[in-house]
């Protein structure tokens, strides 16, 4: 009577052990190795190993391997592969046709057994004393009927003798149970790992997923505006820095510089973003109409006020008053936005009660303040609470390396709205745009672009596009080139060109900061100097 037949209650009990160590096991090599040894405990078994698939299901590869007689042969990487040639299964290894048929390789000697090559059994024993007589593989196939590894047992004794024996019909039966707990092993530990990877995906796809809202967050927050300029950037720094505070911002510069679109973008930057931004220019209304405008009033106050009403202030409660042209605001009203600053207190005409409202307050200008408060035009006190934090917006000619991108952000929403395809520019419109003066800055090259846009009629933009001012002389000048490179250069002397003109545009660009200037460029000031001798480019003013 062999081994497992002999005590069914000793079977059952190794079964229930695996089946537990199933359930709350997760370490695959712990749950194999308690398989193996079950499995040669009832079979009475010197050796155990289980060989899996790998992920392209030409090789098998032992996973645990179990025999104190020869632990040499325990720790030794088994490897079978499954493939003799391309699309030819090697089922002469007892392995190899376990695998692929599905049966069970049950063998009472192997030396004597001729329809099985285990050759590459005997090799691996060359080196050690040990001898495999009875062979068994068991195949591990899956729920869904895949072909998952090999249960392998070496030298089972089933009966007293203690001589090696092949298992009886019995014993293959509860064998058979153990490769299926190997098998669901196996599954488990194989949909883990792939849940894992899953996992690593999704999270590496979340990371980038909140990058990337991060950066359309920020591109959003900053209205789409253009600009790598040194200058520009700095602005553009300074605004990231006073948006998630509450402190009253003035944004200085000339006019068409874009102060009301770095108001909305400090706005949508805050904590404030939530709630409204509202817009007053101070130089649109008289002073009468202007109050009633920004605080409300109440019923009777004035001819026609017939109902009480609320004013901008009110509907800006929680979020940002973006006060603009706030040089030309008249002096009784300077008065009534300084106590809404100080104490965030505002009265509606016509009544006696104060209101408490919660604004930020984000003023612009294009006139110059000490001036205005020099004349008695603009209140000295109103002037240091605006400006708690001011940020210069430079002007266009300032940032003339911007102009190109800008150039490009105008185009396509002007062709568009005609229907068409955007146009490309020339050297020559470009040279035109980019060393003109822009007296009106961003606002100015956008009327250019939009105008030129209706102009054209083909997929080029040229300088008869644009207008007459910027080809009569009101340019700023392009650098002259020695006469001798003139004369049939071709190709050559339109790099030397653009190269002359761009590196001018970067001298001006950094007030005429060669090594500055040089850093923009990328490339060294000894170089710079070099082409600044060539092209014969000179500081306007100096010799």
């Amino acid at each position: 009577m062999d081994a497992a037949s002999h005590d069914p209650l000793t079977a059952l009990e190794e079964l229930m052990e695996v089946t537990t160590a199933l359930a709350t096991e997760r370490r695959l090599g712990t749950l194999l190795n308690a398989v193996v040894s079950a499995a040669r405990r009832l079979t009475a078994a010197e050796g155990g190993c289980i060989l899996a698939l790998d992920h392209t299901g030409r090789e098998m590869h032992c996973l645990v391997g179990q025999n104190e007689a020869a632990p040499e042969l325990a720790r030794l990487a088994r490897s079978v592969q499954l493939y003799r040639a391309a699309n030819s299964f090697n089922l002469d290894d007892p392995n190899v046709y376990a695998a692929v048929t599905g049966r069970v390789v049950n063998v009472a000697d192997v030396r004597a057994y001729t329809g099985l090559d285990f050759s590459q059994l005997y090799a691996q024993e060359a080196s050690t004393a040990f001898r495999t007589r009875s062979f068994v593989a068991v195949p591990l196939r899956s729920l869904e009927g895949f072909t998952l590894g090999v249960l392998q047992l070496t030298n089972v004794r089933m009966d007293a003798s203690d001589r090696p024996s092949a298992l009886s019909a019995s014993s293959e039966r509860i064998v058979r149970c153990f490769a299926a707990h190997a098998a669901v092993a196996i599954s488990n530990a194989r949909l883990f790992d792939e849940n894992r990877r899953l996992i690593r995906q999704l999270d590496r796809a979340k990371s980038d997923l909140e990058e990337e809202n991060t950066r359309l967050r920020s591109a959003q927050a900053q209205g789409g505006v253009i600009g790598d300029s040194a200058p520009f950037q700095v602005a553009l720094s300074l605004l990231q820095r006073a948006a998630p505070a509450s402190v009253p911002v003035l944004l200085l510069g000339e006019t068409g510089t874009g102060k009301e679109v770095f108001a909305k973008m400090l706005h949508a930057a805050s904590t404030r973003r939530a709630r409204p931004f509202v817009v007053q220019n101070c130089a649109a209304l008289p002073e009468h109409l202007l109050e009633s405008e920004l605080f409300g009033y109440r019923r009777g106050a004035f001819t026609g006020a017939t109902a009480d009403r609320a004013g901008l202030v009110h509907a800006a409660n929680g979020g940002t008053l973006f006060l603009d042209e706030v040089g030309d605001m008249p002096l009784g009203l300077q008065a009534k936005i300084l106590r809404m600053l100080g104490q965030g207190e505002v009265r509606r005409v016509g009544d006696t009660r104060t209101e408490t409202v919660d604004v930020r307050i984000v003023a612009a200008t294009n006139a110059d303040l000490p001036v205005k408060i020099a004349q008695g035009q603009f209140r000295e006190d109103l002037y240091y609470r605006l400006s708690v934090f001011p940020i210069t917006l430079p002007p266009l000619r300032e940032r003339a390396g911007d102009i190109p991108a800008l150039i490009e952000h105008f185009l396509a929403p002007a062709a568009a709205a005609l229907g068409r395809r955007a146009p490309a520019l020339t050297p020559e419109a470009l040279a035109c745009l980019v060393t003109w003066r822009f007296p009106g800055n961003v606002r100015e090259l956008k009327n250019i672009i939009e105008r030129a846009v209706l102009l054209c009629d083909g997929d080029r933009l040229e300088v008869h596009h644009l207008p007459g001012e910027l080809t009569s002389g009101g340019a700023l000048p392009a650098p002259v080139l020695q006469a001798e490179e003139e004369e049939g250069a071709g190709l050559r002397m339109m790099v030397q060109n653009y190269e002359a003109a761009i590196i001018e545009v970067k001298l001006r660009e950094t007030g005429w900061n060669q090594s500055r200037a040089a850093d923009l460029l990328k490339i060294s000031r000894r170089s710079l100097v070099e082409k600044l001798s060539r092209y014969d480019i000179r500081q306007p003013g100096r010799v």
